[in-house]
């Protein structure tokens, strides 16, 4: 692994693929159903490519650049100079891309939010070096409960809705493990808020009618 980020250079190579992942970007819409999948594919693996010349080299940090130019892009930064400062900050929480998100301490989350029914995990591989939790948490009898993310190396929490629905949840981490660059928790939870609703169950015992 590479932790030296004063090695990180953005050089006319890095230039160009930053400028190709922009413009892969441009193309991905949710709506398009047969080529959705491809485009988000080709952005990311352009994301991919940058990170490693940027990064001088195949490891977490490459990775890492990765996850940040995705996640300014998917925040809307469209200008190249500032997806440029983005990639090379290496405080991947003050760069853009988990705007909007409110980390705190093991005390002041568990305060707020009391163990109660059952937490579901969705695995450990999120956020930039993929180290990150995110779990559900279901109130007895529930389908719709606290969705956060804890983060180990801060030991950290986040909400990242404080009333997610089982098959949002499930749908977009779906959807998230047909991406090969680790996606952040903000990223992840703007994929739950695209899922379609549930819809409401159907109550077949009052449409039956007895004819006498």
């Amino acid at each position: 692994m590479n932790d030296d980020t004063d090695s990180l250079h953005c050089d006319p190579s890095g230039e160009r693929l930053v400028a190709l992942c922009r413009n892969a970007h441009r193309g991905v819409d949710r709506q398009d159903e047969i080529d959705y999948w491809y485009r988000l594919g080709q952005r990311d693996a352009y994301a991919y490519a940058a990170g490693v010349v940027i990064a001088r080299g195949v490891d977490l940090e490459a990775f890492s650049l990765a996850e940040r130019l995705t996640g300014a892009l998917t925040q809307g930064v469209a200008d190249l100079g500032a997806l440029r400062s983005v990639v090379l900050d290496p405080t991947h929480r003050t760069a853009g891309v988990e705007a909007g998100l409110a980390w705190m301490g093991p005390a002041a989350f568990h305060a707020q939010f009391p163990p109660a029914g059952v937490d579901h995990d969705f695995g450990m591989r999120w956020g930039a070096n993929g180290d990150q939790r995110l779990s559900l948490r279901l109130p007895t009898g529930r389908d719709h409960g606290l969705l956060y993310a804890y983060d180990p190396t801060w030991d950290e929490y986040a909400v990242l809705s404080r009333d997610a629905s089982t098959a949002a949840v499930e749908g977009a981490f779906a959807r998230a493990l047909q991406s090969d660059i680790p996606m952040s928790p903000a990223s992840f939870a703007a994929l739950v808020a695209q899922e379609p609703p549930t819809p409401a169950p159907v109550d077949r015992a009052s449409g039956i009618q007895v004819q006498l």
